[in-house]
């Protein structure tokens, strides 16, 4: 170390000089200080001061900002995750983070983040859960699979060495039977039917939700693949539906939920003939407000129309009917309900409900079949009567 004699014009004598600290880990550069100081001693302990402080911040003169917590590397984690997903995504996921992963995990410090530890409290949420425990979260396979997520992108970040959740056994999930498919029996949907005949068509908002809903029984559509819908995605003529995009839960137009979303759906000239009364108030209304208008559903208010609103709506619609509430959804499980009874195809039945797997459709509708089960036993006695 070169220490250079600085006369100030005060007449006071200071002491400088150029020290080498070491070579920056992240940039590659050779690091230098320039000290000064009243004596060479203490230039010197500068000196020896500065390379400990280079040294103790990882030989680098960049900031570097030590995780320690799980709650900090998960924040580092959906910094970077939220980009790469769509807002449904997004929101369920940021909720997981937020009312499961963090009050489980995120007092945590990594280095005692242990397999034991998280294999106990994984165990722990799948006995509540198997109990039916009040406030269990039944879903505890996607609490485990997020950590592991998080912990395995520690390891990518090189900020620990091994990932303790991957060792894990998740326990088995104890069925409690099959979850029943909200869906109107053909006797439900014929009263629902009757008292939709019954509104006043004078009404526009009547038969704005009349046609939404025949629209949604007659296709299967989800909801917000309905809601998305422009004019220029309906062919009249030819009776078809595009279904292209879909509503997430900001309103906003998304690409469908799966490659397979994407589908042309063949309707009934019944319905046909519902959409071209429709479409036809629909543009004296707009007239009314000096506009047109090419969203299918719209509300004449929003870009596109809010389901949470029409879905409180559909419920009062429900009760007035006298029928099970099922939600916008049971149109979709009624439609297959309906289409597998009168001796549909699975596969053709999975195209028109835009599900990714054959299995897929077969998992969720196979049970709702019940006529055409009955109807395979007569084709047994027929066989065998034929003998």
């Amino acid at each position: 170390m070169k220490i250079a004699e600085i006369k100030k014009q005060n007449g006071d004598t200071v002491y400088r000089a150029k020290v080498y600290l070491g070579v920056d880990k992240l940039t590659g550069k050779k690091i230098k200080a320039n000290l000064t100081a009243r004596t060479k001693t203490e230039l010197k302990k500068k000196a020896q001061l500065a390379k400990a402080e280079f040294q103790n911040n990882g030989s680098t003169k960049k900031e570097t900002i030590p995780l320690t917590s799980y709650e900090e590397v998960a924040q580092l984690w959906w910094e970077s995750y939220q980009h790469t997903v769509k807002p449904n995504t997004q929101d369920s996921v940021k909720r997981l983070l937020a009312n499961h992963l963090i009050p489980l995990f995120g007092s945590y410090r990594l280095d005692k983040l242990t397999t034991p530890t998280i294999q106990r409290i994984v165990n722990q949420l799948a006995l509540r859960a198997n109990k039916r425990e009040e406030g269990a979260f039944l879903h505890y396979d996607k609490i485990h699979a997020l950590n592991k997520r998080i912990l395995q992108y520690a390891v990518t970040m090189q900020i620990i060495d091994i990932n303790p959740a991957r060792e894990v056994i998740l326990p088995r999930k104890i069925k409690k039977g099959r979850n029943k498919v909200k869906h109107f029996n053909n006797l439900e949907l014929k009263q629902f039917l009757s008292y939709l005949e019954e509104a006043n068509l004078a009404i526009y908002r009547n038969i704005y939700e009349i046609t939404l809903y025949k629209f949604l029984l007659a296709t299967g559509c989800r909801i917000n693949e309905a809601l998305a819908l422009h004019w220029s995605d309906i062919d009249l003529h030819n009776a078809t539906v595009n279904i292209t995009k879909t509503l997430n839960h900001l309103g906003e137009i998304n690409s469908p939920k799966s490659e397979a979303s994407y589908r042309t759906i063949d309707i009934d000239l019944q319905t046909i003939e519902v959409l071209k009364m429709y479409q036809k108030r629909q543009r004296q209304e707009a007239w009314k407000l000096g506009r047109t208008e090419t969203v299918v559903f719209s509300d004449f208010i929003h870009k596109y129309p809010n389901n949470k609103t029409l879905s409180t709506r559909l419920n009062t619609r429900f009760k007035h009917a006298g029928v099970p509430n099922i939600g916008f959804h049971g149109f979709r499980h009624t439609h297959a309900s309906l289409l597998l009874n009168s001796g549909i195809p699975y596969k053709e039945l999975q195209h028109r409900l835009g599900h990714s797997t054959l299995a897929m459709t077969m998992d969720t509708y196979s049970h709702l079949s019940k006529e055409k089960a009955k109807t395979a036993v007569s084709f047994y006695e027929k066989a065998v009567s034929s003998l």
